[in-house]
């Protein structure tokens, strides 16, 4: 419900003439001064604005007024006298303060023109002959405050906004200061309701974890840059505890802050118990690295040096990691983590993370981010120019199917993620492997009954055979079943045997997937 009623009772103009020009004034109501022409000065109560154009002041009855030229051009402003009447008996009368609606100081309307042709229109329509004519003069009046308001409202959100961004500053000019948030919203002049959800607006965080941002934000450039000690960075960003320090470094970042300027030495000795092919692709050789990874085709070019610290990626040759004084160990799923971090600091990968997510983390932490955008965009290329290959070859809407021959004769393993294949050469899976694709939190592979083999395989079929006696033996007894022997691929020369190189999934090893694939593909259009 509507509290007050503005009702207007006269317009008036002044001009203001050369550099002494000035008016001086006392309304005995309410008055709008409105600034038309000219750069003069107004004083209320000797309180001193700028005067430019469109811009608007309210003042209260009673209230010195003085306005002033300062330019050689004449200063013109509109007055626009008014009562402010209360609509409810609780309201006040007309001597009360002014509402909140219509505060002190200037107003500035954007755009201004309606104001100004409100405010012409009404000094030329003062002197009006009859009751109709006068309540057109208060259907413009109410215009023009309705405007007013609005124009008030935003400028005080915008002033608002301007102080959040002030604080903002300060946060960032004062890393060691300490700040609650009942200081920063005084200070700002807001209710601490009012002051957070302008500052998550503007930084999308609250301003405890902007200010935790801000510090860390500082707290790496500090520690490669600076030659200042744990304590003193941490004293600089307003930490009075090291220990605190680097647990929230810890807790922000993932990693220690010893361990991150470790993995941004150049070049960082890293051991890699895990992720070798990631290194590799970030231009990075390791100094370690189990044999498990070293024995891998693709990478048999750029692994010369590398020293074996382990047989497989979760059997470690502790004594052979500590001779090496690796800067960075780098492990997955919390391996080994205890004994590694008392060698060297070490970072733990979560090895469920997405492909390129992965990557890109780890190119996040040994300070190789552009490396890894380079790779992923000839990655980008590569599978481009391999999926024109298969279209050429013919048999681009054929469908294909991935398996490991483990767990034979009961059971083999088929996969529904395979990135090479399906996201990347955009191969078509057999129905029913498109069936388990579609299932909500599918697993990336699942272990079949043996006999239901012939249910997903494609029109070309990929199978992995590890190397080993058994397993060899098993294949061979699985080749010589009439169920082996009737699959389409089997038949039509389409069933590829390949080794476990292909069950790896880093940069290098899935270029090297990527070409020999569609090369394989290719290769079976002649047979």
């Amino acid at each position: 419900m509507i509290s007050w009623m503005y009702v207007w009772r006269d317009s008036l103009c002044f001009t203001c003439e050369g550099m002494s020009g000035q008016v001086e004034k006392k309304p005995e109501r309410y008055a709008l001064v409105i600034a038309a022409e000219g750069g003069g000065s107004l004083w209320i109560d000797e309180k001193e604005y700028t005067l430019a154009r469109g811009r608007c002041f309210i003042i209260k009855p009673g209230a010195a007024m003085r306005i002033a030229n300062r330019s050689d051009d004449q200063t013109f402003v509109h007055i626009i006298e008014f009562d402010i009447l209360p609509t409810r008996t609780d309201a006040g009368g007309p001597s009360s303060l002014a509402p909140d609606s219509l505060p002190e100081g200037a107003i500035q309307p954007r755009p201004s023109s309606r104001i100004l042709q409100l405010a012409q229109t009404l000094y030329d329509h003062r002197k009006r002959n009859n009751e109709l004519e006068e309540y057109e003069n208060h259907l413009w009046f109410q215009e023009l405050i309705f405007k007013l308001m609005k124009a008030a409202d935003e400028n005080k959100e915008l002033q608002a906004i301007q102080a959040v961004e002030q604080a903002i500053q300060q946060m960032r000019d004062s890393l060691n200061d300490d700040f609650t948030l009942g200081q920063l919203a005084e200070k700002a002049g807001l209710s601490p309701r009012h002051f957070s959800r302008i500052f998550r607006s503007l930084t999308n965080k609250s301003p405890i974890d902007y200010l935790i941002e801000q510090r860390m934000s500082k707290a790496k450039q500090l520690l490669l840059d600076s030659k200042d000690t744990i304590h003193e960075i941490a004293s600089t960003i307003g930490f009075r505890d090291p220990f605190h320090f680097s647990r929230s470094f810890k807790q922000h970042t993932g990693v220690s802050p010893r361990l991150y300027v470790h993995m941004r030495k150049q070049p960082p000795r890293v051991a890699s118990l895990q992720f070798l092919g990631e290194m590799l692709a970030l231009g990075i050789k390791p100094v370690g690295a189990p044999s498990q990874l070293l024995t891998s085709r693709y990478y048999q070019t750029q692994v010369e040096g590398i020293q074996i610290v382990g047989s497989t990626v979760v059997t470690p040759h502790l004594e052979k990691l500590n001779e090496l004084k690796p800067d960075v160990i780098v492990t997955f799923d919390g391996y080994h983590y205890s004994e590694y971090s008392k060698i060297a600091p070490t970072l733990d990968v979560s090895w469920s993370l997405p492909f390129f997510e992965r990557f890109r983390y780890i190119a996040q932490w040994i300070g190789r981010t552009d490396e890894a955008e380079q790779w992923m965009d000839r990655y980008r290329i590569v599978a481009e120019q391999s999926k024109e290959l298969i279209s050429h070859s013919g048999h681009e809407k054929e469908t294909v199917s991935f398996f490991w021959l483990r767990g034979l004769p009961q059971q083999v393993e088929v996969y529904y993620d395979v990135g090479v294949l399906y996201r990347d050469l955009a191969c078509q899976a057999p129905p029913a492997i498109a069936a388990g694709q579609a299932r909500e939190g599918h697993p990336f592979k699942e272990r079949i009954d043996a006999s239901e083999l012939p249910l997903y395989a494609g029109d070309h079929m990929f199978v992995v055979v590890s190397s080993d006696p058994e397993s060899e033996a098993k294949f061979r007894e699985l080749q010589s079943t009439p169920m082996w022997q009737e699959l389409p691929a089997v038949r039509n020369k389409l069933c590829y045997r390949l080794n476990e190189d292909w069950l790896r999934e880093d940069p290098v090893s899935m270029m090297g997937q990527l070409v020999d694939a569609a090369n394989t593909i290719r290769r079976s259009a002649s047979l």
